[in-house]
């Protein structure tokens, strides 16, 4: 029961931080990591291995939006936190959860700021030249958007697909507990 309540802290802490500053500590991605790997080892836990999987798993996630410049380094850091408290099989539903709920929050922003359009001109513009290069026969690349459309904190996104899979594996365990 402790590692939600740990990961919860440190998602809070996250979203405090990168609605504040537009930045995710090192240290508390760091903290988090490492605690999620001593609450594996609890009786209880994940496992060690389960941990490190989810790990790298919410790393590598989220790599290439950080290569393509539409993510922040301490977001990439946080999902491999997130990875490492929830292990690789409960991972793929945050993941698809903190993409929804990103989706929403860039469109809900993009509409707010009224740079909607620019984002609309950015995406048409990586998946043209995606085509293009397809078409040329060579390796399609999605390159970065010369102009932004704005930041946003993807913390926030994050904490809702871990807490989004942390509410649906509850409610499992709790139908289960009382089938058994």
């Amino acid at each position: 029961m402790i590692a939600p309540i740990l990961l919860t802290t440190m998602l809070l802490l996250a979203v405090r931080s990168d609605l504040d500053a537009h930045r995710i500590p090192n240290p508390l991605v760091a903290w988090g990591a490492l605690l999620a790997l001593a609450v594996s080892m609890a009786p209880g836990g994940i496992g060690v291995a389960a941990a490190m999987a989810g790990f790298f798993l919410g790393l590598f996630a989220l790599l290439p939006l950080y290569a393509l410049r539409a993510l922040g380094a301490g977001d990439v850091k946080l999902m491999a936190a997130v990875g490492a408290f929830i292990g690789p099989q409960a991972l793929p539903l945050a993941l698809l959860a903190t993409f929804i709920a990103g989706g929403l929050m860039t469109l809900l922003i993009t509409l707010y700021r009224g740079t909607a359009r620019r984002l609309m001109r950015n995406v048409r513009d990586m998946l043209c030249s995606a085509w293009w290069r397809l078409v040329s026969r060579e390796a399609p690349v999605l390159e970065p958007a010369p102009v932004s459309a704005g930041k946003m904190p993807y913390a926030l996104a994050i904490a809702a697909g871990a807490w989004c899979q942390l509410a649906l594996a509850g409610t499992s365990l709790a139908a289960r507990l009382q089938l058994g």
